[in-house]
């Protein structure tokens, strides 16, 4: 089985990779040694959303349900392939995981400030990462512009806020309406409700 099919049905998804450069930041590995791959794990849209949802972090509703399963799940890849997990929460100091999506995928800013894929449009994240020392075979980089350039209505810069403004974006498959009611109650329970609308 493949990285990414285990990956697959554990809830995530192989969402790219790439080579590390000392401008990447990437953090040695716990032996000392550079990083030589870096594999980025997370959700596109909401296919992924069963799996956590049929979790036992989801059903106790103890704090941080989402990131205790990140790090559960991402755990037992480590396990199985000897990548060391990294996560994009945890911090401060917070990993620069957008950047590393640009490096890893096609996905560009957007007029909302996050980053915009072509096929899953503005619904996605990113779980985690695995980091290797030896430099892996990666498949070539999917180049695909940003979708906004050929946006010529734009509808998400007339939004009043980042969620109305995510819905108005043709691009990709909408979270389901328990998937992200979750995601702005865990925002607004970390940053108040006022800044809950323009954010994840």
């Amino acid at each position: 089985m493949t990285l990414a099919d285990r990956a697959a049905t554990l809830g995530l998804a192989l969402r790219g990779g790439f080579h590390p450069e000392p401008g990447d930041d990437v953090p040695p590995l716990p032996d000392g040694r550079a990083a030589g791959t870096l594999l980025l794990l997370g959700w596109t849209g909401p296919i992924q959303w069963p799996h956590f949802a049929a979790s036992p972090e989801y059903v106790d509703r103890r704090p941080d349900r989402l990131d205790r399963w990140s790090r559960r799940v991402i755990g037992v890849l480590s396990a199985a392939s000897g990548g060391h997990p990294l996560f994009p929460f945890g911090g401060p100091p917070h990993l620069p995981f957008q950047r590393w999506a640009m490096r890893a995928e096609p996905v560009h800013p957007s007029p909302v400030l996050v980053l915009i894929h072509p096929d899953w449009g503005l619904w996605h994240a990113w779980r985690g990462a695995l980091a290797f020392a030896e430099p892996l075979p990666l498949p070539p980089r999917d180049t695909r512009p940003s979708p906004c350039e050929s946006c010529a209505a734009q509808p998400c810069r007339a939004a009043a806020d980042f969620d109305v403004a995510r819905r108005a974006c043709p691009i990709g498959t909408p979270y389901g309406d328990v998937q992200a009611a979750f995601h702005i109650a865990a925002f607004e329970t970390v940053h108040g409700r006022r800044e809950a609308s323009a954010s994840f």
